[in-house]
């Protein structure tokens, strides 16, 4: 059964209304609050697990997706348009996803985006303290002579490129890039683009715009034409941008451990469900994993100290603290392998 409204249409409020349009407001600020503070403290939990609050950060120039390069690199300008956002070209007809997903595990993919984007981020505060004015990177991504290939349109559709949007642009990093733009776009990108848009947040079409070859009047009007590389129809022809390198097949990760993968054990993971392993270890240990898997699934190392886990008779990962970013990972192409040092005792 409906709620009848307590106030006629065209009637002023009365007071049982305002109490309950104030309710409503009241309980909407909360949730906005909760989901902004559950936000935060997912991202200091990934700060602290990839040690992102040091002093020196991976650069882009050490950065293996670069240093390999599985990605174009384009260097951050300290150009700006005329909101003083600091200006990012990249050019990205030379990249290959199947070269990524054939040569490093996701884990490492995801370690050297956190990576990237703290290094955009500190560029950004570097940019903000030296003008005193809000900042935020407007990166320009051509797609001009981008072929599509069946890997590609696997990646796009299955929901792994929105994965990574999520992950990267509205969880940890929102309104760092903003906006993305796409020049030169290819008829095909219309229809991954708009399965993209059914699973992001509200304002991702503010944030990610796409242009065909008509762009030059639009980056025009808030962007000097000596700001925008000649590539794109502007008169800057220092900015420039490191292509990436298609990894030829017989060069794709091959399993080289003959005695680890003898003794694997199988083992099946329900859809929205999680399986644990609980690990006593000691202060100095080294943790060790190897595994493959069939499928997507998310992977993360937790730890609770040992008194705290006596108490407990149920685990609960999301009150534990994060050692290990906890991302999701496809290790069917390159299978997932890593340690770490325990620095304290506990399970």
């Amino acid at each position: 059964m409906t709620k009848s409204s307590p106030t006629p249409h065209g009637q002023p409020l009365t007071k049982d209304a305002k109490h309950l349009v104030s309710g409503k407001t009241s309980q909407k600020e909360k949730e906005i609050i909760e989901t902004a503070s559950k936000a935060l403290n997912n991202h200091l939990r990934f700060r602290k697990a990839l040690d992102l609050d040091t002093e020196e950060i991976v650069s882009f120039d050490e950065n293996p997706i670069f240093v390999k390069r599985l990605m174009p690199k384009g260097e951050i300008q300290s150009l700006t348009d005329q909101h003083n956002r600091l200006l990012w070209y990249i050019d990205y007809a030379s990249i290959t996803v199947e070269s990524i997903a054939h040569t490093i595990p996701s884990t490492f993919t995801c370690k050297c985006q956190f990576w990237q984007f703290e290094q955009m981020l500190r560029r950004v505060m570097e940019h903000e303290e030296k003008t005193g004015k809000f900042s935020s990177l407007r990166h320009i991504i051509d797609l001009d002579g981008y072929d599509l290939n069946p890997f590609t349109m696997l990646f796009l559709s299955s929901g792994a490129m929105a994965y990574y949007t999520q992950l990267f642009h509205f969880e940890h990093y929102p309104e760092l890039v903003s906006p993305c733009e796409t020049v030169n776009i290819p008829g095909w990108v219309h229809m991954p683009y708009k399965l993209i848009r059914g699973m992001m947040p509200a304002g991702f079409t503010d944030r990610f715009k796409l242009y065909d070859k008509k762009f030059l009047d639009i980056l025009k009007e808030e962007i000097d034409v000596k700001n925008i590389p000649v590539t794109l129809g502007g008169e800057n022809k220092d900015i420039r941008c490191v292509p990436a390198i298609k990894v030829p097949e017989e060069k794709y990760w091959q399993p080289t451990d003959n005695d680890i993968l003898a003794v694997l054990e199988s083992f099946p993971v329900p859809a929205r469900r999680a399986r644990h392993f609980i690990i006593e270890a000691k202060e100095g240990e080294t943790l060790s994993w190897y595994f493959r898997t069939d499928g997507d699934l998310y992977f993360g190392v937790f730890y609770q100290p040992s008194d705290e886990a006596k108490q407990e008779k149920d685990l609960d990962s999301d009150s534990m603290e994060l050692v290990y970013p906890f991302v999701k990972v496809a290790a069917k192409l390159v299978h997932e392998r890593d340690t770490m040092k325990c620095l304290k005792s506990g399970r």
